[in-house]
């Protein structure tokens, strides 16, 4: 038995489904749905993406098939909100390209879970949820700047400049030695700082002001371009 989110469903011939999972417990994980297309199936509800719940998989000779499921949590509120949707899927695009099979999985099950609860709330910023959830994942996957002492001097406090490559934050007395840095308000950096040392489940607790924001967004851009380096489909759905 394992806990996840389905992060991926389709179709298999005519009645079945290839679903993949999010799990607590064996990482990222692919496994066949058996009739899941067939009007009186169990599977109906279970089989489709954003399902939270615990599903018993059974371990055939090169697959896994779904013996057994119990939706947990559903988030309709995802589900029939065209924005919620469109950002929800881009979530579970990111965490599909990211999580590995038999890895430990448990921190970015629980941030793609905590963001689509939060994503369910009313008044929710989904656009600072997008950029706090892709931050994270850097976040996650170990590769972002240090954001807590000079890339240079190693000083931790008076830091104000992210250096030109991204790599790293400097302090008021090394951003002489540095061209087309950064300059950061102290919030923005704050923000910053919280999103990379957070508890997850404290993480989307924050408001920005207006121009704080827009400075955190124009930061978090750079960073996706230059350490998550991919593509995702579901950001085209984002622009419309």
């Amino acid at each position: 038995m394992v806990n996840g989110i389905v992060i991926s469903s389709m179709p298999i011939g005519e009645y079945d489904k290839r679903i993949v999972l999010l799990t607590k417990e064996i990482g990222k994980v692919a496994a066949f749905v058996r009739g899941a297309r067939k009007p009186n199936s169990p599977f109906v509800g279970i089989s489709n993406a954003f399902i939270y719940g615990e599903f018993e998989l059974y371990r055939g000779r090169s697959s896994y098939t779904v013996n057994k499921a119990n939706a947990i949590e559903y988030f309709t509120n995802i589900t029939s909100d065209i924005d919620n949707m469109m950002m929800g899927s881009y979530f579970l695009e990111i965490a599909n390209y990211y999580s590995q099979e038999n890895a430990d999985e448990k921190t970015r099950l629980l941030l793609l879970y905590r963001a689509l609860q939060i994503m369910s709330k009313e008044g929710r910023d989904l656009e600072l949820i997008r950029y706090i959830y892709e931050f994270k994942t850097m976040i996650i996957n170990g590769e972002y700047p240090n954001l807590f002492e000079c890339k240079n001097c190693h000083k931790k406090d008076e830091l104000v400049m992210l250096s030109k490559d991204l790599e790293g934050i400097l302090c008021s007395d090394c951003i002489n030695k540095e061209q087309n840095g950064i300059t950061l308000k102290k919030s923005t950096l704050y923000a910053l700082q919280y999103v990379a040392s957070s508890d997850i489940k404290k993480l989307f607790s924050f408001e920005l002001k207006p121009e704080i924001k827009e400075e955190f967004i124009g930061v978090i851009n750079q960073f996706r371009n230059k350490y998550m380096n991919h593509e995702f489909n579901s950001v085209e759905f984002l622009k419309m």
